[in-house]
């Protein structure tokens, strides 16, 4: 029925006397339900912009403990103490950990270390810590603190950081930063930012933070000194004799 429809329509539109030959009809069935084409519209073209690489940042290897030197005495006049009871890695039974720095007392380090005697930077660097704000141990903060150490075995980060009293903290570049610790006050102008040149006054001599002196005022009296590389203090892991030979490599010209 289709078909004839078509092919009636198809002899209209040709005139009365012209008939539609078969392929003629088979054609504009097959075509007669398909869409016009569109014409086709051009896409404007847009410029892709080219990635700029990220820059890869320049990494400067942290100086390994055997590269460390050029250091000064935080003291004048000072030398390392004998005793590796006074050298990083000798054990701290009162607080369950090892001792990660140099405590120059006196008599013990070739020179008079009393209260408030000058504290130097061991190297020029940029000031990073500085606690003006330092509040002195009391019978009652002293007895939370070793509590906290002993609920810890002595890992508690904030009890130790709080046993080492006021302190000062040097960076000097590569991941080498000097912490000078214990002492009885900070000199003027040194600040968080602060640059300072080696040798340069920084602090004074103290016990602050030591739990001994509370009761006996006076006796605890020394800088604790920490050359710290990375994540770990000069001399981690190492015998003292070994800890002794890079302090004194520290401290060459």
């Amino acid at each position: 029925m289709a078909a004839v429809l078509a092919a009636t329509l198809i002899s209209a539109a040709l005139g009365a006397d012209e008939s539609p030959s078969p392929g003629v009809v088979v054609t504009w069935l097959r075509d007669a339900g398909r869409s016009p084409t569109p014409t086709p519209v051009a896409t404007p073209l847009v410029a892709t912009p080219t990635p700029v690489p990220t820059p890869t940042p320049t990494l400067v290897p942290t100086p390994t403990p055997a590269e460390v030197a050029g250091f000064i005495y935080p003291i004048d006049g000072a030398c390392l103490p004998e005793e590796a009871l006074f050298l990083p890695g000798a054990p701290r039974e009162y607080r369950q950990g090892v001792h990660e720095g140099v405590d120059f007392f006196n008599a013990r380090s070739c020179t008079f270390v009393g209260l408030d005697t000058e504290v130097v930077a061991a190297k020029a660097g940029l000031v990073i810590r500085a606690d003006w704000a330092y509040q002195d141990l009391t019978a009652e903060t002293a007895k939370q603190l070793m509590e906290a150490i002993e609920r810890s075995a002595g890992t508690d980060p904030e009890a130790l950081d709080l046993l080492r009293g006021r302190q000062v903290w040097v960076d000097h570049g590569d991941g080498i930063v000097t912490r000078y610790a214990h002492l009885n006050g900070i000199a003027g102008g040194i600040e968080v930012g602060a640059r300072v040149g080696q040798g340069q006054v920084i602090a004074y001599v103290g016990e602050s933070g030591t739990i001994d002196s509370l009761d006996a005022p006076g006796t605890q009296v020394h800088l604790h000194f920490e050359i710290r590389v990375g994540d770990s203090y000069l001399g981690q892991g190492l015998p003292p004799a070994a800890v002794r030979q890079l302090y004194q490599r520290a401290f060459s010209p």
